[in-house]
């Protein structure tokens, strides 16, 4: 489960995942060990549909075309006494009746973001909200007012309300835009501590919101709880963990940035070097139709080579499945990243097919395989660097003429003239296999060098970001099977961390057509109507025959017309004709193959 601890906890991961399964859990565990009322002070629970007993006054959510236009009003006089077990806006509305204090706390904050004043008053149907324009105007009911500001009156509320010891919001962002999203974190964390404080409280937030992920140092990683699966515990950082004292570790979180703090919600991430590779990943994810946001993927760069192995250990840790995609002087100057990758577990597993003691020593016998490579053929090695664009930083020139020439190596051997040539294709097989052994755990290298050495043109006048916007700028004009082409090594690291899961409607309309065949000609015979026809599918499979239409097309034999009656499932391959002799399963397999098969 997860470990809640005095100050601001946060759950992270999508739809579906237990977040708020785990929230109810956790009140629960508050509530029978009385680790809050031994205080004296209160657990609530705020739901993601707090606002709900407004919306009929806002919105036909009962009936058709008709909502409640009288002014709105909420709750009982009588729940005032347990207001704090109620989970809507309305537990906030009857204590903020109950307190000015509380009132004049919220309102200082609506006056300065909304310019707004809350009114409240008791009706024959409950407890009113009336807004006033403070610089001037008349007041107006709740029902007019946006759902944004009704949703921060009831987080304040619970936020500043000291009787509160344990606080716990199902998506607090609901309705939030991102600036008043910063603004309700700031709010939340000048109250948050241990609760044995009356001044402070536990908080526990789930949200879908980068905005709202209170990480701005190491120590604060423990707090977060990452949920992938709601059949799989969620992953937590013990706050003893020895990597949370690495230096490089905690200079990372401390400068990550919304991007870096999107990809904590992400189940895949893909770390890339520097801003021209995200553009040129990112877009071609888009013009090739991966939709890396909707596999619950992540493109993100990071500062240099040196920092993917503390990325990539800092998300492991929150059990997400990283990939590398990196420049090649990552492998041609130095083995850390290589080191790295051959330390996973599964590494060994690997290396042992290869015959390896590990990757590590089979990326050493390379680098020094290329060592003498340059040595026995120098005059070839000067001759092939000087035609190759090296886009690799200049803080390392000495090291250029072998990134070039393992660029050369891995993609033209045959450039090499002679023998030198010969060996050259011979290591770029060696390559090749420790390459592919990387690739299987995730760490992939752009083999020509650098993300330029793949535009189609890179005038060497302009900025690197610059130069990536016009590549991307041109994917317009390119054909998918060209951009596949083109950036193989890049859509292999792709679709490691995107893989299709695009929705395949055939794989649910097959068994039900397969069904539907089986039944009418087991039912049928020569003179049967098209009616009867129709009334045996919906027999057979209910309602859902309705996207089928059947016509009895039988003369010497029985056959029967199919055709899609519904216009959300047209297809090319309707109607066709199948007679008694004919596979119904091979047909339906045939008639709606999946994607990628038409």
């Amino acid at each position: 489960m997860f470990d809640v601890r005095p100050g601001i906890n946060t759950l992270v991961g999508p739809n579906g995942s237990g977040k708020t399964r785990a929230l109810r859990a956790i009140k629960t565990a508050l509530d029978a060990t009385n680790r809050i009322a031994i205080y004296g002070r209160k657990t609530h629970f705020l739901a993601a549909g707090r606002s709900s007993p407004l919306e009929h006054y806002r919105a036909a959510v009962n009936s058709p075309g008709d909502f409640n236009s009288q002014e709105a009003a909420v709750g009982h006089i009588s729940y005032r006494s347990q207001w704090w077990q109620i989970e809507s806006i309305t537990g906030g509305l009857l204590v903020l009746d109950s307190r000015a204090d509380l009132r004049l706390k919220v309102e200082a904050r609506l006056q300065q973001l909304f310019d707004r004043s809350v009114q409240l008053g008791w009706s024959q149907n409950g407890l009113t909200v009336r807004i006033t324009p403070v610089s001037g105007g008349t007041s107006y009911a709740a029902n007019h007012e946006a759902s944004g500001i009704l949703q921060l009156v009831a987080l304040l509320a619970a936020i500043h309300n000291e009787e509160i010891g344990a606080l716990l919001i199902d998506e607090p962002e609901i309705s939030l835009h991102p600036q008043h999203q910063a603004f309700l974190l700031e709010e939340i964390e000048k109250v948050a501590g241990d609760p044995s404080d009356p001044t402070r409280k536990l908080i526990v937030i789930a949200t879908h919101s980068a905005s709202l992920l209170p990480l701005r140092k190491i120590s604060e990683l423990p707090r977060i709880a990452f949920f992938n699966s709601a059949y799989q515990a969620p992953a937590q950082v013990p706050a003893e963990a020895d990597i949370l004292k690495r230096t490089k570790l905690a200079a990372l979180v401390a400068r990550l940035s919304t991007t870096h703090r999107m990809a904590m919600f992400a189940e895949r991430v893909l770390l890339v070097e520097g801003p021209s590779d995200e553009i040129i990943v990112t877009q071609l994810a888009r013009h090739l139709n991966l939709r890396l946001l909707a596999r619950n993927a992540q493109v993100l760069p990071v500062t240099g080579k040196n920092e993917f192995s503390e990325a990539a250990k800092l998300f492991r840790l929150m059990n997400k499945q990283v990939a590398v995609l990196a420049d090649l002087d990552a492998l041609a100057d130095d083995n850390s990243l290589a080191c790295h990758f051959s330390d996973l577990p599964q590494a060994a597993g690997i290396a042992d097919r290869l015959g390896r003691t590990n990757l590590a020593d089979l990326d050493h016998d390379l680098r020094n395989a290329l060592t003498k490579f340059m040595a026995d053929h120098q005059a070839a090695v000067d001759t092939a660097a000087q035609t190759y664009p090296d886009w690799s930083s200049n803080d390392a020139m000495a090291l250029s003429k072998r990134r070039v020439t393992l660029a050369r190596i891995l993609t033209n051997p045959e450039s090499f003239s002679a023998a030198a040539g010969i060996e050259a294709t011979s290591l770029r097989t060696r390559f090749d296999a420790l390459l592919d052994a990387l690739s299987e755990l995730g760490c992939y290298f752009l083999r020509r060098g650098a993300i330029e050495n793949y535009y189609h043109s890179a005038a060497a006048d302009r900025g690197k970001p610059e130069l990536a916007a016009e590549e991307a700028a041109s994917f317009e004009a390119v054909s998918a099977g060209d951009l596949r082409r083109n950036y193989t090594d890049v859509l292999i690291a792709l679709d490691r961390i995107a893989p299709n899961q695009r929705v395949d409607e055939d794989l649910l309309l097959r068994p039900k057509l397969g069904a539907v065949l089986t039944a009418a000609f087991l039912a049928m015979d020569n003179t049967s109507s098209d009616d009867k026809l129709n009334t045996l599918a919906r027999t057979t499979i209910g309602a859902d025959a309705d996207v089928f239409k059947l016509s009895n097309k039988s003369k010497d034999s029985l056959r029967i017309e199919v055709d899609i009656a519904s216009p959300l499932f047209q297809r090319q391959a309707f109607p066709f004709e199948i007679g008694h002799d004919d596979n119904p399963i091979a047909v339906a397999q045939s008639k709606l193959p999946g994607i990628g098969k038409e």
